[in-house]
């Protein structure tokens, strides 16, 4: 009985052709993220919203806790692309990897310093625990040129700076007493100034230039399958679109809710601007971005110092994408131009 009934089945899949028509066939790829925070909505709501399989394309997106598994995972094959900030790329550079940022969606630093209540200013950071993601992530750095905005030094005034885990475990980590403050975004920050905590400093009035939630694919793949890349970013610039448009503010709202497991949706919505303010319309890779953090990781990794920022970014994609009138199209429409 079941056997006839699956035969009857494969009948009309074959022969249905609307069925036929709103499955076409798609490329399977593997899509690595190792932030777990507001910024990477597009990525979610491309998926969520069915854009990639609108540019043919069967996601899978992996998340991935550490930026070093996770650029290897890319570097070997395991990983189609990524969706992640500069850090990562820059490291493996010095090695002679092949990896190349094709877009970015944060151009600025965006980040928010949140501390323990007792914690007043800057100065009463010396001597505590500041936590990061990993050492020698993207948040790391974002870190780094946070104390030094804020005129910090790590060995100056004994900081000390522990790798916790990604941002749910970051805020875990402040929650039980284990830090004394960390940089997290906004929407994060929201849920825990809500909670008794202080929002000491918000690092996107210093203006610093970084390169974070970019696009990144193997220099190899781009050149076999220009094509797969071209897809890539037509479903994750219109996820952005989505995620700035604010007719869709409900949805996006509610995505990151249910991807960040925030319960109360007054801080969703307070943390709803910082998320436009994380993203940005700019899309090309920022280099100077890529600069700025290559400065500090120097000091991590001396082999870094020997690479050309330039050297890692491939717009030609982005670049296509702009003068055939894609972009503005997908904005207009979603009521951004």
């Amino acid at each position: 009985m079941l056997r006839t009934i699956f035969v009857l089945a494969c009948i009309w899949l074959a022969f249905d052709p609307s069925r036929a028509i709103a499955a076409p066939d798609r490329v399977k790829v593997a899509i690595g993220y190792s932030a777990m925070q507001a910024s990477v909505a597009p990525l979610w709501i491309a998926q969520e919203q069915g854009f990639f399989a609108k540019y043919g394309i069967d996601p899978q997106l992996i998340f991935v806790r550490t930026t070093s598994v996770h650029m290897a995972g890319l570097i070997s094959g395991q990983l189609d692309a990524s969706y992640g900030g500069g850090s990562g790329v820059i490291s493996l550079a010095g090695s002679g990897s092949d990896l190349r940022f094709i877009a970015s969606f944060a151009s600025r630093l965006t980040h928010v310093l949140v501390t323990r209540s007792e914690i007043q200013s800057p100065k009463d950071l010396r001597r505590k625990r500041l936590g990061v993601v990993s050492i020698g992530g993207t948040q790391w750095i974002i870190t780094k040129l946070g104390l030094e905005y804020l005129g910090l030094d790590e060995q100056r005034d004994e900081i000390r700076v522990l790798a916790i885990g990604d941002q749910s475990m970051l805020r875990g980590a402040l929650e039980g007493g284990n830090i004394d403050a960390a940089f997290f975004d906004g929407a994060m920050a929201e849920e825990l100034k809500s909670k008794g905590f202080r929002i000491l400093s918000e690092l996107h009035k210093a203006n610093i230039p970084t390169l974070g939630s970019g696009t990144i694919v193997r220099k190899s793949q781009l050149q076999r399958d220009p094509e797969f890349a071209t897809n890539l970013l037509r479903a994750l610039i219109e996820g952005l679109a989505f995620v700035k448009s604010p007719a869709r503010k409900p949805r996006v709202i509610k995505t990151v809710m249910e991807r960040l497991r925030i319960t109360d949706a007054s801080v969703a919505e307070h943390g709803y601007p910082y998320l436009q303010r994380d993203l940005d319309t700019t899309l090309y890779p920022n280099l100077e971005g890529l600069q700025n953090l290559q400065r500090f990781m120097r000091a991590y990794n001396p082999r870094v110092g020997e690479v050309k920022a330039a050297d890692l970014v491939d717009d030609r994609v982005i670049k296509n994408l702009t003068e055939t009138g894609f972009v503005e199209k997908i904005f207009r429409s979603y009521g951004l131009n």
